[in-house]
């Protein structure tokens, strides 16, 4: 049976490692340190690269899965990150070792229901918003009578109650303002998360690169070929030269050449065995 990546921490071990890893003070009071430990696990990028590969060796159920020590020492050996489903299980490790009572959330996209997760914090007893995909990486009450406005670095995140248990998630950037998904405020049922999470393997997005990081006030994303990078003055895009795809995504996104050649050849032959 495939272990499972949401269960309780038995100890601290994989929380001090990943303290050590990024230089964090696990000592320090709780409230702190939960903020600090959200602002460095956001340096992990999101990338399906890491999934592909498990996806092509393991199939796409449960031993496809990421655990979070797998996630944590990856990123510390290979500058890997993963995607939303294996990042939210890591951060949810930590969260709980740190001390804190804390759940996964799913949200829908325009795409798709159950095509995200994030984390659902209690600090004093109310419940709180962590998602570093998105860069809500100081806790923010879920409070459904009103909307809430973030700033990061390079553009500004509001979120504003649709209905009883849910809370819809926009970014405004030069004036204009667009929906992103819309989060499910309670917390998932485990079983309803892993399906989400191996039913991932089969999505669309398994077909091309995806990757996106923040780093120095800006945010670096590719899709395909396709590289778009955002600052808080606007977008620069451009379309990234094939032969030269695999050195450019482990420049932009800090990860190992290897890691990335090991994908893009999946993909090539995965796009050969179609046509």
């Amino acid at each position: 049976m495939a272990e499972n990546p949401l269960a309780e921490p038995r100890d601290r071990q994989l929380l001090e490692f990943f303290c050590r890893h990024t230089g964090l003070r696990s000592g320090e009071e709780r409230l702190r340190t939960l903020g600090t430990l959200a602002k460095s696990f956001s340096r992990l990028p999101y990338e399906n690269l890491t999934k592909i590969i498990r996806s092509s060796r393991n199939g796409k159920g449960p031993a496809a899965r990421r655990l979070p020590a797998q996630v944590l020492t990856d990123h510390r050996d290979l500058g890997t990150g993963g995607t939303c489903f294996s990042l939210t299980a890591a951060l949810l490790h930590l969260v709980r070792a740190l001390g804190f009572e804390a759940q996964p959330i799913l949200a829908d996209r325009h795409y798709g229901a159950d095509t995200h997760s994030a984390l659902l914090v209690r600090i004093r007893g109310r419940p709180h918003l962590l998602d570093p995909g998105y860069l809500v990486v100081e806790p923010i009450p879920l409070e459904e009578s009103r909307e809430v406005e973030v700033k990061t670095p390079f553009n500004r995140l509001l979120l504003s109650p649709e209905s009883p248990g849910r809370m819809r998630l926009y970014t405004r950037q030069q004036g204009g303002r667009s929906h992103r998904l819309t989060f499910k405020t309670s917390p998932a049922d485990p079983g309803q998360f892993l399906k989400a999470w191996d039913e991932s393997f089969s999505w669309e997005m398994m077909t091309h690169p995806l990757l996106t990081r923040v780093q120095g006030g800006k945010q670096v994303y590719l899709n395909g070929r396709r590289l778009q990078v955002r600052t808080h003055t606007g977008v620069v895009r451009k379309e990234l030269d094939p032969e030269e795809l695999h050195r450019q995504i482990a420049a932009a996104f800090g990860i190992a050449a290897p890691v990335v050649r090991t994908a893009l050849a999946i993909l090539d032959d995965a796009s050969r065995g179609s046509s």
